[in-house]
């Protein structure tokens, strides 16, 4: 008889705010403060650990994003979400796309445009938005990943045409490891 493999879910990353966060998408875990930022504005979040167990990887990494809403965007705007592998667990060490390893505002390397730097992150996917504003939180399948380092720097750039709420109560990224078992 042959064995099967199964894809299992690990303990979910939740990043959002500290201060504010009180979402239904699991414990938060590390720092992004999503609130009220800007369109035409990016905010990258502290450096996170992708380990699942000791210095292991997971075989993937789904994402899904929680966002809402000051006031409605129109309708086929978008939001855009990149993550930046390092190898290093140090905040400001060998970041790509001039990411600091720390909850700031993301304006890429010195010296080159936005467009420049966010072609160095890898790309997960778009937020497509709907026109609902405050109390309807945007909850949303991004993409997947398979890591290339440890450490990552996630980058949510709004290009939604409305800035976020004001708050970051029900905001934040949700990464979820897979692993496979064999049985």
């Amino acid at each position: 008889m042959p064995n099967e493999i199964y894809s299992k879910a690990q303990t979910a990353i939740v990043i959002a705010d500290t201060t504010d966060y009180a979402g239904d998408i699991g414990t938060r875990t590390d720092q992004i403060l999503l609130a009220a930022l800007a369109d035409g504005a990016s905010r990258q979040s502290d450096k996170v650990d992708l380990a699942i167990s000791g210095a292991y990887l997971a075989a993937r990494y789904d994402v899904y994003a929680a966002i809402e809403f000051d006031v409605a965007p129109a309708d086929l705007k978008w939001m855009d979400f990149y993550v930046g592998f390092s190898p290093s667990a140090v905040a400001a060490t060998a970041n790509p796309g001039g990411c600091s390893g720390a909850d700031a505002a993301y304006t890429g390397s010195a010296g080159s445009t936005m467009d420049e730097s966010l072609k160095q992150l890898l790309h997960l996917g778009s937020l497509s938005c709907t026109n609902d504003a405050a109390t309807v939180v945007q909850f949303q399948y991004i993409g997947s990943f398979v890591a290339a380092e440890r450490y990552a720097c996630f980058v949510v750039d709004n290009n939604s045409g409305q800035a976020l709420e004001g708050d970051d109560v029900e905001m934040g990224i949700r990464i979820v490891p897979y692993t496979y078992e064999v049985q």
